[in-house]
């Protein structure tokens, strides 16, 4: 229907108290890429809320399918947003498909102090991000990374982060603050599949340098270089962004084969 016509309870609790979750998954010529992934970490939060799936994976497949070819977006995103509902009845469900511009790399980012909430859920609650953002707008920089009082770097705004130093390749660790993110997962395996070292650890912000190459991952997006952070020039290993593209490409299109051979 057309998104003025979708409504839902003035009391639905993800209004009144912002209980509620939300996913965004890349399409791939109408299907989308880890399909399954993405339910697992949203089913995982919908149970850590109390709150029942109201859907089989089947259905929402098939919702989601219908809808990306009805409003003609085959590539881009699709988002889903699960909400508690109205007091007296189920969850809400709206599922949208999303087609946004993003800046050219390599991106410019600045630091903001603050972290989430809480990284356990993907919480349509979007404080924090939403900050960052207005921040990073403000200086003229195409995204924020959160930094902690002790200078060491979480994630980004909507991204988590990976530093890749001396052949080394390291994100933060999921302490509690940085969301689990499901291409931060999938780069983790196939990069040490493909014998590529990666660590989960904290790195400074103020020790970065031209001999590091920052990246940002999402899942639309996929991977991102950064070029400076807060003004500061870092480097980019421009072989190993290629590498680590080919794999996460690779494996997009054999989640959306698996998803056409299981679900359409």
């Amino acid at each position: 229907m057309p998104a003025g016509e979708a409504t839902i309870s003035a009391l639905d609790r993800g209004l009144t108290y912002g209980l509620g979750l939300y996913e965004t998954i890349k399409l791939l010529d109408g299907v989308p890429a880890f399909f399954d992934e993405h339910c697992e970490r949203l089913e995982t939060g919908l149970a850590g809320l109390e709150i029942e799936a109201p859907w089989t994976r089947e259905r929402l497949a098939a919702d989601m399918v219908a809808l990306t070819r009805a409003a003609g977006a085959t590539d881009g995103g699709c988002r889903m947003v699960v909400s508690a509902g109205p007091p007296w009845g189920g969850p809400s469900v709206l599922i949208h498909p999303l087609q946004r511009p993003h800046p050219r790399e390599p991106l410019a980012v600045v630091t903001y102090r603050d972290l989430r909430a809480s990284g356990e859920f993907k919480s349509v609650s979007f404080v924090a991000s939403h900050r960052a953002q207005r921040a990073a707008a403000r200086a003229g920089a195409d995204d924020a990374l959160f930094v902690d009082t002790d200078g060491r770097i979480h994630e980004a705004a909507t991204a988590n982060v990976f530093v890749a130093r001396d052949g080394v390749l390291s994100t933060s660790p999921l302490d509690g603050s940085i969301l689990p993110g499901v291409v931060r997962r999938m780069v983790e395996d196939l990069a040490r599949a493909d014998g590529v070292e990666v660590v989960e650890r904290y790195t400074l912000v103020d020790q970065l340098s031209e001999e590091d190459t920052v990246i940002l991952t999402s899942s639309v997006r996929g991977l991102a270089v950064v070029g400076s952070v807060d003004g500061v020039p870092v480097g980019c290993d421009h072989e190993l962004v290629r590498r680590l593209r080919r794999l996460v490409d690779a494996a997009e299109r054999a989640s959306a084969a698996a998803f056409r051979e299981r679900y359409l």
